[in-house]
């Protein structure tokens, strides 16, 4: 059961990351039409391609340091979830997204079943 949570949370963390590295290489392109961008737009698309990466960083961490790692991982679930709630804003604000960033938002907000997991393998683990 530890094994299983270690590598569905790394495949988790993994997807942020995947789409963190397309948004560094791209930049803007990916989202907008080339004409609307601007240096200030790519630089910023770009930067959050590199924040989008760090959740996996960290979740490497998590995995290899399990039995102490619950602050750690609280902080990158709570701020996962956040992004996805973030989204709602905007899908509240602008209008209903595409269906794959509406399939993005359910997976941001699901990942919040991690801290359960996380505490019923602890207690598990104890003597």
């Amino acid at each position: 059961m530890r094994r299983t949570f270690q590598i569905t949370l790394l495949v988790v963390a993994f997807i942020p990351f995947l789409l963190g590295a397309m948004s560094l290489i791209q930049g803007a392109a990916r989202l907008v039409p080339a004409e609307l961008i601007t240096p200030e737009l790519d630089g910023q698309v770009r930067f959050w391609g590199i924040r989008s990466m760090l959740p996996f960083i960290l979740t490497v961490w998590i995995v290899t340091n399990l039995d102490k790692a619950f602050a750690v991982l609280v902080i990158v679930i709570a701020t996962t979830a956040a992004g996805g709630l973030a989204r709602l804003v905007g899908a509240y604000t602008f209008g209903a997204p595409d269906p794959a960033l509406i399939g993005i938002i359910i997976f941001e907000g699901a990942v919040l079943l991690f801290i359960p997991w996380y505490m019923h393998l602890m207690k598990r683990s104890r003597p």
